[in-house]
């Protein structure tokens, strides 16, 4: 049996000097190369486990994602996305806005 594949990536990133979280979903059909390159990369690394403390004024980013049923999630502090998740988290940072209510 082969995994589904994804669907959409959603991100959540918060943290920083402000604090404000901001959220983007992305289908992944819309992503190009590079940025699909990032989300092989996301499901070749272990799920977040709990919940741990992120560096003062820096970000902390939650991605998710989901193919069917399933949702793989990876939790990263901004010193963790490196050159194989740059475009991806680019491209949803670029879709990124704020929660509502703020934090």
């Amino acid at each position: 049996m082969t995994p589904a594949e994804p669907e959409r990536i959603e991100l959540t990133r918060s943290g920083g000097f402000a604090n404000i979280a901001v959220r983007a979903t992305i289908a992944a059909g819309a992503l190009d190369p590079a940025e699909r390159a990032g989300v092989d990369a996301l499901l070749e690394r272990p799920p977040a486990a709990a919940a741990r403390a992120g560096a003062p004024d820096r970000f902390q980013y939650d991605v998710t994602v989901v193919a069917g049923d399933r949702r793989h999630h990876v939790r990263l502090g901004e010193g963790e996305i490196d050159g194989s998740l740059r475009a991806l988290i680019d491209r949803l940072e670029r879709d990124a806005a704020p929660e509502a209510g703020g934090s």
